[in-house]
């Protein structure tokens, strides 16, 4: 047998050593927090602006047979800047909802 044929494999390179996050990467974390706490409010805000569109358009469908097609769409929209936030909020996001971002 031929010794200079012999299986070589290269070395394995040596595994990275687990180091805490940098400073910046926490600082992030936390501004995060902040601004989903802001968002936390203003979700609130937003549902109960969403509840009064509701009640509104209840009544001018009641009283006029038809819907407000202005209320119907501010409604639609306010449902689409509440599911950003939510997407945000729960981390399924990066992006940020409005004012960051345009509105839906």
């Amino acid at each position: 047998m031929n010794d200079d044929l012999k299986d070589v494999t290269p070395p394995e390179p040596p595994e990275p050593e687990a180091s805490e996050p940098e400073k910046s990467d926490r600082s992030g974390v936390w501004m995060r927090g902040l601004w989903m706490l802001v968002l936390v409010f203003l979700f609130a805000l937003a549902e109960t602006v969403l509840f009064a569109c509701a009640v509104l358009q209840f009544l001018w469908m009641l009283f006029s047979g038809k819907k407000n097609s202005n209320i119907a769409k501010f409604g639609d929209s306010l449902g689409r800047w509440l599911a950003a936030t939510a997407r945000f909020q729960s981390g399924a996001s990066e992006e940020k909802p409005f004012p960051w971002s345009n509105w839906v």
